[in-house]
């Protein structure tokens, strides 16, 4: 779906919008089942990162311009360049 390298940009306006977002970005981070403590075996890689890990929010300058801006978060995720 992305070229290694390509980044996903993705704006959400709202707290459930975000949290499927934020689901959907740790679960290509890291998409072992593996239970926790116990070393991978399931083969599985992760297809990228997201960044920055919280998201980004409007800045003062932006939220003085738009009010409405205030709920929204940019969450970014970077394919990783090669998968090994």
């Amino acid at each position: 779906f992305l070229k290694p390298g390509g980044r996903l940009a993705i704006i959400s306006f709202h707290s459930l919008e975000d949290r499927l977002v934020k689901q959907a970005f740790r679960r290509w981070e890291s998409p072992c089942e593996c239970p926790t403590g116990l070393p991978c075996v399931c083969g599985k890689i992760s297809l990228g990162r997201a960044y920055p890990r919280n998201g980004i929010l409007p800045s003062q300058a932006e939220l003085d311009e738009f009010p409405r801006s205030h709920s929204a978060r940019l969450r970014v995720f970077i394919r990783a360049d090669k998968v090994q």
